[in-house]
């Protein structure tokens, strides 16, 4: 089989297999999200081929056994849910959030029309409209820089060599993980701030308290993702 095909075909699997585990999108659009992806994931391989990540000497080789392509075609799809699933712990996040407030003020319904849906669906609203969606396009195509299609030998150390590699990459994850956690945490204690006064002697008082929660939590992912669009190539060369 031709290694272009080949190359995209896998890098369709990994992306597909990284978007269908994002809770917030899976909440706010339901079932079809599934169907969604898999049409996102081919286009985001298209636009990796065209800029030369995947095919040829740079993605994966040509492959004329169909169990050799089933097991790269499984490592990927494993890979692609390992990583999907770190990604969508904000959404995950996002949804307690949704649910803790809906709890609060004694709301019900069901899972399509519920405040925690409401929440998640503004949420992803608001971060489109800011544009954060372009950050997170740059990390997609950049895992194929940084997890070599059907070669994991090329970017997973050894057992021998893991404790190397984890001294040597220590710092740089540490420094990673403040520059993540940074304007998170300083965007909770200003909405902190703000919601504590909102919250003093009013009538309005409970309902202040019912949907901190989401108010916080959705602000602290909006200011993260402004940050990773602020400085895209300083993020990706952290990540």
């Amino acid at each position: 089989m031709n290694a272009t095909v080949v190359g995209l075909a896998l890098a369709s699997a990994r992306v597909w297999a990284l978007l269908r585990v994002q809770a917030s999108w899976r909440r706010a659009i339901g079932p079809t999200w599934g169907w969604i992806a898999a049409a996102l994931a081919v286009v985001v391989a298209g636009l990796a081929l065209l800029r030369g990540q995947v095919g040829g000497q740079v993605g994966a080789p040509a492959v004329d056994n169909p169990y050799v392509l089933g097991v790269w075609v499984g490592f990927e799809l494993l890979l692609g849910s390992v990583v999907g699933l770190a990604v969508s712990l904000p959404g995950w996040a996002l949804i307690g959030a949704g649910e803790q407030s809906e709890q609060a003020l004694g709301l019900r319904g069901d899972a399509g029309a519920s405040l925690s849906a409401l929440v998640v669906a503004a949420s992803l609203a608001a971060g489109l409209s800011l544009g954060l969606h372009a950050p997170l396009l740059a990390g997609l195509l950049g895992l194929f820089d940084r997890f070599a299609l059907a070669d994991p030998g090329a970017w997973l150390p050894t057992l021998a060599a893991l404790p190397g590699w984890l001294i040597q990459h220590a710092a740089g994850i540490t420094v990673l993980a403040l520059a993540l956690a940074t304007p998170v945490l300083l965007t909770r204690a200003v909405l902190q701030v703000c919601v504590v006064s909102l919250g003093r002697g009013g009538g309005g008082a409970d309902l202040v308290a019912a949907l901190a929660p989401g108010l916080r939590l959705a602000a602290a992912l909006v200011a993260l993702g402004a940050a990773w669009s602020a400085y895209p190539e300083a993020f990706a060369r952290g990540m």
